[in-house]
């Protein structure tokens, strides 16, 4: 009964472990900030934090974040019930799209409310 449940144990720790494992990938992608990102390589994963000001299209939005303006693509599912205005501060995370034409952007994958 004892190598039973300590099997049960372990297999869970496993499993929860794994979970966590994959919940963190985001915010193992490096924090910059808009003025970084500008400079940086196309398809780079990045986070930033700050605020949507504007919407100017479906799922197109200006953000900032103090050091700049930057354009993201926010698909409807990565909204995940968050409610937000202008003055919401958020983390976004996904991958910057840099375009001769249109400068930075970026193709959000995840978001959450910042603390």
């Amino acid at each position: 009964m004892n190598k039973i449940l300590i099997a049960a144990i372990f297999g869970l720790s496993a499993l929860t472990g794994t979970v966590q494992a994959g919940s963190d990938h985001y915010y193992r992608q490096p924090w910059v900030s808009v003025a970084q990102a500008h400079y940086m390589e196309d398809d780079s994963e990045i986070c930033l934090t700050g605020y949507l000001i504007e919407q100017l299209d479906d799922e197109e939005y200006l953000f900032q974040d103090g050091t700049g303006v930057m354009m993201m693509d926010i698909d409807d599912d990565e909204w995940r019930h968050i409610q937000a205005t202008s003055r919401t501060r958020l983390t976004l995370c996904g991958e910057l799209d840099q375009d001769d034409d249109d400068g930075a952007e970026l193709d959000v994958e995840h978001m959450d409310l910042a603390y």
